[in-house]
């Protein structure tokens, strides 16, 4: 009887999907979300000066880089590592990006009114 329960549970734990987590050195969706958000606003402002002061427009974008990794405890490969994770499971890049846009879309209606 004991037999039998244990090749049961072993065969229940063999067909279940385990959980797969995020590897060490990854950032989490959420981080990343208000990350992605700052780094394409920041790239969109040195879009806006590059056309008139090209020198200034790649210091402010170099510095903005680092007051974002700065503010969020990282460095340029832990974010560029981050980058190529996710771009591995497109499903979970979308997703992230649908929230970077909505985050967005929220700051501009506030700053509309």
């Amino acid at each position: 009887m004991k037999l039998k329960r244990l090749i049961i549970c072993c065969f229940l734990l063999a067909c279940s999907n385990p959980k797969e987590g995020i590897p060490e050195g990854i950032l989490a969706e959420k981080e990343l979300v208000s990350i992605l958000k700052e780094v394409h606003l920041a790239e969109a402002n040195f879009e806006l000066l590059r056309k008139n002061k090209k020198e200034l427009a790649q210091n402010t974008l170099l510095s903005s880089y680092q007051e974002i990794y700065s503010k969020y405890n990282i460095d340029k490969n832990e974010f560029q590592q981050t980058i190529e994770y996710y771009s591995n499971y497109p499903e979970k890049l979308e997703g992230i990006y649908s929230k970077v846009l909505e985050g967005m879309i929220k700051e501009r209606s506030m700053l509309d009114q």
